[in-house]
């Protein structure tokens, strides 16, 4: 069986469904696989995806579509420039939200409030720029909390405005019946791709290929799966959710 590491971009959640389906419904040892999944709270997100695959201790990562560029911008020639292989969504399902309750309807309302940041290389010129394109100024107070509980800093109002995947978070508010203000960025004008992917280092690719085609098929089948059995799949998802939360940090 030929090991393969996938490391998330975050707890496991609805973007993840298809390898959970793929690892327990055996389409991965058909393959001649093992995969282990690594969830960032194993290390309470001490260590990014993308970091994971440039040292190492992962096969393939899901990371956000921009930084893929950025690996491939750093002035650090040494940095390897990881290759998106696959996505996970069809479009954009991330927007940043503020509470309903809050007053903040629009993003140039966000000037001078605080925003909680995951400190990614990019995402403050974007928040900034979806603020200005708005009519604002792009003044906020940018934040960084712990990673696996910026949602948290949003509910408990120390922050006014954060980034989430409303397939997720946006759900959560949802069934806790908390209305949100969404501004998704294409709305404002900012091109933004599907996100998250699913990224390799190019040695992996190049000496791997049968490998990287075997597991991407299984993923594949898992989440077309996952598509057919909608029901069976979410308690799946639902059951590696516990076990994950459960888990020692």
């Amino acid at each position: 069986m030929a090991p393969i590491t996938v490391a998330l971009d975050w707890t496991p959640n609805t973007n993840h469904t298809g390898f959970y389906v793929a690892r327990n419904k055996g389409f991965y040892k058909d393959a001649g696989l093992e995969v282990q999944i690594l969830s960032p709270h194993q290390d309470e997100y001490k260590t990014t995806p993308g970091s994971r695959l440039v040292d190492g201790s992962a096969t393939f990562a899901c990371v956000p579509s921009e930084s893929v560029i950025s690996y491939h911008t750093w002035p650090n020639a040494g940095k390897p420039k990881i290759v998106a292989v696959a996505a996970l969504l069809q479009s954009n399902q991330s927007a940043i939200v503020t509470l309903k309750s809050s007053g903040i309807e629009r993003p140039a309302q966000l000037d001078g409030k605080k925003y909680a940041s995951y400190a990614a290389r990019y995402e403050s010129r974007i928040v900034q720029q979806m603020i200005r394109a708005d009519g604002g100024c792009g003044d906020y107070v940018e934040t960084t909390p712990p990673m696996l509980g910026i949602w948290d800093t949003l509910l408990n109002g120390s922050a006014d405005a954060t980034w989430v995947f409303l397939p997720w978070e946006g759900v959560a508010a949802q069934r806790a019946n908390i209305p949100l203000n969404t501004f998704k960025l294409e709305d404002f004008g900012i091109p933004y791709c599907y996100s998250p992917v699913l990224a390799a280092q190019p040695s992996t690719l190049a000496s791997q290929p049968d490998t990287v085609r075997s597991f991407l098929a299984a993923t594949a089948q898992g989440y077309e799966w996952a598509a057919a059995h909608p029901a069976e799949a979410a308690a799946l998802l639902c059951a590696e959710v516990a076990a994950d939360a459960a888990a020692p940090g």
